[in-house]
């Protein structure tokens, strides 16, 4: 199968790409700017299954421009030239959830608090709109916070677990805000790159990626002075829950589970090898 990924040297994207090969997919790297109407125009051929995984986390406009102006790019080019693609993977974000109550399904109406989330659901709308007209398959993935070795820092996806380990890597205080005991929800990074192998075939329509499971942030903590073998003092701030720091975020992950996908790493596994990756 005839596939152009973009975000494929990114840290979600490169273990998709390695995975994508094994199975024997004749893979295209996008190279560019998918913000670009011209990198889309040198990079799409037509008749492909697109993986959109690029994606900014900025809480700025920036993040309008990349991660929802790119998909009607897309499409310009598409329609424009006739080079309308088989199939698109839409990666989304737990984040277009923030507003609502945990558990999260894909039934609930989104009601994203923050720029990056708006800018994720907005891109879906699109996309779903676009895709309906021209007949296209969709499937949307909103995952969950993706761990593992390889995430990093700039990208601003792994919320504090950067802070967390550099600390605890110098035995400085570990720091954490209100008591510790907010929790979230956390994916192995090849957990996900199974999820997006399995988006081939799925259904059109929009899937949780999660780990499933709640992690309380002290537990968290906890993890990463186990790992790092760091003498760190772990010091609660206190402070309340917000729009943007909500005081639960879990995913209800049954609907792609139906179809066969399960997760094969726990969230302690994917930070106890990304601590060991920076050791």
């Amino acid at each position: 199968m005839k596939i152009l990924l973009t975000g494929g040297t990114g840290f979600i994207g490169s273990y998709t790409y390695k995975e994508l090969r094994k199975m024997g997919h004749e893979v295209q790297l996008f190279k560019g700017d998918i913000a670009k109407t011209s990198d889309w125009q040198k990079n799409l051929k037509g008749g492909e299954t697109i993986f959109l995984i690029a994606g900014v986390r900025t809480e700025t406009d920036i993040d309008f421009a990349v991660n929802t102006d790119s998909i009607k790019k897309l499409f310009e080019i598409a329609v424009r030239e006739q080079k309308l693609p088989k199939r698109l993977i839409l990666a989304s974000s737990q984040a277009v959830y923030m507003g609502n109550v945990a558990p999260f399904n894909e039934s609930q109406e989104p009601l994203p608090t923050t720029t990056y989330g708006q800018s994720k659901l907005l891109g879906e709308r699109i996309a779903e709109d676009l895709c309906r007209e021209f007949g296209i398959p969709l499937v949307i993935f909103r995952y969950s916070t993706v761990l593992g070795k390889g995430v990093r820092e700039k990208s601003k996806m792994s919320g504090p677990l950067f802070i967390w380990t550099k600390a605890a890597l110098n035995n400085a205080p570990m720091k954490v805000f209100q008591d510790g005991n907010q929790s979230r929800d956390y994916i192995h990074v090849g957990d996900v790159a199974s999820a997006n192998i399995l988006a081939i075939d799925l259904p059109s329509g929009v899937y949780n990626v999660g780990g499933g499971e709640s992690v309380r942030l002290i537990e968290l903590v906890n993890w990463i002075k186990e790992a790092s073998g760091s003498s760190s003092e772990v010091v609660i701030l206190g402070g309340e829950s917000s729009k943007s720091d909500p005081r639960e975020m879990l995913s209800d992950t049954a609907k792609i589970k139906s179809y066969g996908w399960k997760t094969l790493k726990s969230a302690k596994e994917a930070v106890l090898e990304f601590v060991a990756s920076l050791k």
